[in-house]
């Protein structure tokens, strides 16, 4: 059985599929296979032209980001000048239970069309349940300022702008996120 989506997928270039732990990415021009361990990334194996490269949890690029209730620790597979032109791959993993994160980076501020993310949610506690919140464009440009419930194991398309994410009273967050870096300066490491 594939993973639900909690909001309409709205992507136009990376394809997302998912089942028993595993979580597949496709660019059509780069692939990448997540695979999950105990609310964690074991490892990510990409392919781009031919090549394979796996990347294990002790590669990953950790940094801390926010602080109090929306710090968090980001852990980073697919970056600038690794194996993948554009895919970028990670796992963000919130300090607390029912605390903040996702706030945005400062060229997400400055929506333009043509940007795609999504996030896969791994909650534990309580009602397994976090608010997504949604303030920008799609990767089409159209507007949204929504937000929605999140499930434990599932999809979210996430838009460029302001899109923190909140677990509800016991839950912690932690979610996959992959994106593509279609520019530059659309970098977040």
């Amino acid at each position: 059985m594939s993973y639900r989506w909690n909001n309409e997928k709205r992507l136009m270039t990376l394809e997302v599929t998912g089942e028993e732990n595993l979580l597949c990415f496709d660019t059509g021009s780069e692939k990448a296979e997540v695979y999950l361990e105990g609310g964690n990334i074991a490892r990510v194996v990409c392919e781009v032209s031919g090549i394979t490269t796996t990347i294990d949890r002790s590669e990953a690029k950790k940094i801390i980001v926010g602080e109090g209730n929306y710090e968090r620790a980001v852990y980073h597979y697919l970056t600038p000048n690794g194996p993948c032109p554009t895919l970028r791959l990670g796992i963000t993993k919130h300090n607390a239970y029912g605390t903040w994160s996702s706030l945005p980076h400062p060229f997400e501020l400055m929506p333009e069309k043509g940007f795609e993310e999504v996030f896969f949610y791994l909650l534990e506690g309580g009602s397994e349940r976090a608010v997504q919140v949604g303030r920008g464009i799609w990767f089409n440009g159209s507007s949204v300022e929504d937000a929605w419930f999140v499930h434990d194991h599932s999809w979210s398309t996430i838009p460029m702008g302001y899109h923190p994410v909140v677990g509800e009273p016991g839950v912690h967050v932690s979610y996959v996120w992959a994106y593509l870096a279609k520019k530059k300066e659309w970098e977040k490491i």
